[in-house]
């Protein structure tokens, strides 16, 4: 399981900070009331900074999570191809969804214990495994498939690990709840008729 390391906490410090920071300032002057032009600036309406976890999860937000958490966890980068999932009409869901899969590496490899780490910093960040996580062993009585569903705030997160004959994979599929209901409601009206 992954704890949390004070390296975590002070990175999301940093990155919060950063946030902050850039929220103050303002991206067009120094952040001491000099325009890009180094002539005095207007001054602004104080900005108030919002909790790091908080506000409506996007799917941009939702990138950097699953960027994040695997991470940190040491997984590899996401396949540039599940990763830039398409939008498209032809699959209206596609819209609702955020994947990340990676592949075991000679530098990253994908197990078990990987994969139980990015539970638990998914759990850390907030998520609630909302299905028990199921493991299946194969007959050598290696553990095969994990699977685990995390919620948080309208998003849902499919985790699962496969050890196939030739590589392990890791999946993240995370997904809109709202997005998905309404897609479903206009493609059962649509069946309806």
């Amino acid at each position: 399981m992954l704890k949390e390391t004070p390296v975590n906490r002070v990175g999301w410090a940093v990155v919060y900070m950063a946030a902050v920071t850039i929220g103050v300032a303002g991206c067009g002057g120094d952040g001491i009331d000099r325009d890009v032009n180094g002539t005095s600036a207007a001054p602004s309406a104080p900005v108030s900074a919002r909790p790091e976890d908080s506000g409506p999860i996007t799917k941009a937000k939702m990138r950097l999570v699953l960027d994040g958490v695997t991470r940190d966890v040491g997984a590899p980068p996401s396949d540039p191809e599940a990763a830039s999932m398409p939008e498209s009409s032809k699959y209206p869901l596609t819209a609702c969804f955020v994947t990340y899969k990676g592949f075991d590496t000679a530098a990253s490899t994908l197990d078990v214990d990987r994969t139980n780490a990015l539970a638990a910093a998914l759990t850390g960040r907030g998520w609630t495994e909302a299905k028990k996580r199921n493991e299946r062993k194969a007959p050598d009585g290696t553990v095969d498939v994990v699977g685990a569903v995390f919620k948080k705030r309208g998003w849902t997160v499919v985790m699962e690990y496969r050890l196939f004959s030739d590589n392990r994979t890791l999946s993240l599929n995370a997904y809109d709840d709202a997005c998905v209901k309404k897609v479903r409601a206009a493609e059962d009206a649509t069946s309806s008729n």
